[in-house]
């Protein structure tokens, strides 16, 4: 088969192209940091909730984990194969 490249037909296309994109990308950013106080509490109250949760030493949420898949696997009913063919 013959594969071909994109091929612009005019060099100010690619210029276009880049100049539409560019904008775009300036617009979607534009006034990201300003939040009403609604959307603000909601933050700090995941925030406070993300460092609640979060466990310190990856060892131990690794090994949580793995027994978690071990009860799982370990203790299914016989009716139930893990694999179905």
């Amino acid at each position: 088969m013959d594969q071909k490249l994109i091929q612009w037909s005019k060099p100010g296309s690619f210029f276009l192209v880049a100049v539409a994109f560019l904008a775009a990308a300036a617009v979607s950013s534009a006034n990201i940091g300003e939040f009403d106080e609604h959307w603000e509490k909601r933050r700090e109250a995941a925030e406070a909730s993300a460092r609640e949760t979060y466990m310190h030493d990856p060892f131990n949420v690794t090994n949580d984990f793995n027994d978690a898949v071990i009860r799982h696997v370990t203790f299914r009913p016989s009716s139930q194969p893990i694999i179905s063919d």
